[in-house]
């Protein structure tokens, strides 16, 4: 089945400039000065769907991803103490970890991304920038870039308004004394022993061989070397990298002239906007405007993070706001279940339209893991309800014998429901109770004296329909359609509006205008407990 996403055009056009490779490889990449965001977790999405479509044309493909664990800590950041500054300079990977807990400052924060990547259905060949400086992979591209210095500033320069010296390196090597590599200037290169001398701001100055993790490239060399050193053919990148002079322009230059390898596709991604309030302001690890990709699996399916990342092509930005998560996953389970229809419909024959095409695609790329059948589908909005209304605070759990009590009074088909969709649905209560409590809504339900003031605000046919409906809820099975229904029958047989009707409902139960569809909520709760309170009685 051809498809038209932007994951496997982008791979046609890869195969058709690179062909014949014997393998395609994608790269990327996050330099791990904090905690890793879902603006950074596009670059990795997005790079896993155009590894995925390239294996989709039948070719061989690997996906890569590099940890920048060998750049500078550049400041100290909001979520950092003061004590850090001593570190400012200093690689990520040779500081220590902020809480003590991990070997160092970059694993610290590559470590739950890494964790992560089995739940969002990746796999990937993982480098440590840090590891490969020090087990010389680096070291023939650091002679390459020290003989050609003057090529690399040449091409540097013209995009510079400020030109690079003649006596610039393109290589910083770590202090010995104070450990810090943004604070040195190679001040000679000995092409015959393959040395560098050296000046630290520190005062410490010395020769050494720029191998083994003594230096690092700077990142518009970086760049290019490791192009060649993997093999990299095709590189999802940030709007910043891919302008117009910046690191992907000098890059290719270098990659070609230098390192005498053709450079990458590029593929430019735009940023992910976290709202706050009216405002969308653009993630940024260092500023602390984040929303850490393991703080998403806390609230929601990873399928529904591929999902928001993938339905757009890379160039269009994305605000993301919190408290649409509900929304989201309701659009990823309504593609769940075009999904399966229309793989029906594609074998018993039929001929599918290319909207249609399209969706079967988003969905493949946003699920791994597909399941067999069209799984158990409960709303995630009403997940956040039942999930606080089934929690035992004594237990610290959600008690799964009272949800499933629930659901049935709501119609859905869980008398034989299997284990794929018992874990599923778990998840996602637990999932939507955390988000309820952190990001939406919490479900209290006021106490009695609260319910009676509020009953005394309401007009005189809101209070006639309360009693009407408490009469007749005492004789209907209690269920969240009927209960609907009743809500319907016995306003418009009072002649109330049943927007009234709804609201005095809310504010004898929350004290609010509004809450849950009170259907399903009503037939949630307890039945004798809210015949009572539509009594106003303990």
């Amino acid at each position: 089945m051809e498809s038209l996403h932007w994951a496997d055009t982008t791979a046609k056009r890869v195969i058709k400039k690179r062909e014949n490779l014997e393998k395609y490889v994608v790269a990327c990449g996050i330099t791990p000065s904090g905690h890793i965001h879902i603006g950074n977790a596009r670059e990795v999405i997005t790079a896993d769907a155009i590894y995925r479509g390239l294996l989709n044309q039948g070719v061989k493909g690997e996906l890569i991803f590099i940890g920048d664990t060998y750049d500078p800590l550049r400041k100290v950041y909001p979520f950092l103490p003061e004590s850090y500054e001593r570190y400012v300079g200093m690689p990520l990977s040779e500081i220590p970890c902020p809480e003590g807990c991990c070997e160092s400052y970059a694993q610290h924060f590559l470590r739950p991304f890494l964790e992560s990547l089995d739940d969002l259905g990746i796999e990937m060949t993982i480098y440590y920038a840090d590891r490969c400086y020090k087990e010389g992979i680096y070291d023939e591209a650091i002679i390459l870039a020290l003989e050609n210095r003057n090529k690399i500033r040449e091409i540097l320069n013209k995009y510079r308004s400020d030109p690079l010296p003649e006596d610039w390196y393109p290589l910083t090597v770590i202090c010995e004394n104070c450990g810090k590599l943004s604070t040195t200037k190679v001040i000679d290169y000995d092409q015959e022993e393959k040395t560098v001398e050296y000046l630290c701001s520190c005062g410490h100055r010395n020769t050494v061989e720029p191998f083994k993790g003594r230096v690092k490239l700077p990142w518009r060399v970086d760049w290019p070397a490791r192009w060649s050193i993997f093999e990299v053919t095709v590189e999802p990148m940030g709007k910043d990298h891919g302008t117009s002079g910046g690191s992907y322009d000098t890059g290719i230059k270098i990659t070609r002239e230098v390192y005498n390898y053709q450079p990458p596709e590029k593929v430019i991604y735009e940023w992910i906007q976290l709202k706050v309030g009216e405002k969308a302001v653009p993630m940024s690890s260092s500023s602390g405007v984040v929303f850490a990709v393991k703080d998403w699996l806390n609230i929601c399916h990873p399928e529904v993070l591929r999902y928001l990342i993938l339905r757009s092509k890379p160039s269009k930005h994305i605000d993301f706001d919190l408290k649409s998560i509900p929304n989201l996953t309701e659009d990823y389970d309504q593609l769940e279940r075009n999904y399966f229809e229309l793989i029906k419909r594609l074998e018993n024959g039929e001929e599918l339209k290319e909207d249609e095409k399209d969706k079967i695609r988003i969905y493949q790329l946003s699920t791994p893991r597909i399941p067999e059948k069209l799984p158990l589908q409960v709303p995630y909005r009403f997940c956040a309800v039942i999930s606080q209304i089934a929690y035992r605070e004594d237990r610290e759990e959600i008690d799964m014998e009272k949800v499933l009590d629930i659901l049935k009074r709501n119609n859905y088909p869980v008398d034989n429901i299997d284990d794929y969709d018992f874990e599923r649905l778990k998840n996602r209560l637990y999932m939507a109770r955390n988000w309820a409590l952190k990001y939406g809504e919490v479900l209290n339900i006021i106490p009695l004296e609260e319910a009676i003031k509020e009953y005394n605000k309401l007009s005189e046919k809101q209070k006639e329909w309360i009693n009407v409906f408490r009469d007749k809820l005492k004789d209907i099975e209690f269920q969240g359609l009927l209960i609907h229904e009743l809500i319907y029958s016995t306003a418009k047989e009072i002649g109330l509006n049943p927007r009234e009707a709804f609201l005095a409902s809310y504010r004898i139960l929350l004290g609010k205008n509004y809450g849950p569809k009170l259907g399903s909520f009503l037939s949630s709760l307890d039945r004798e407990f809210v015949i009572r309170r539509y009594s106003l009685l303990e």
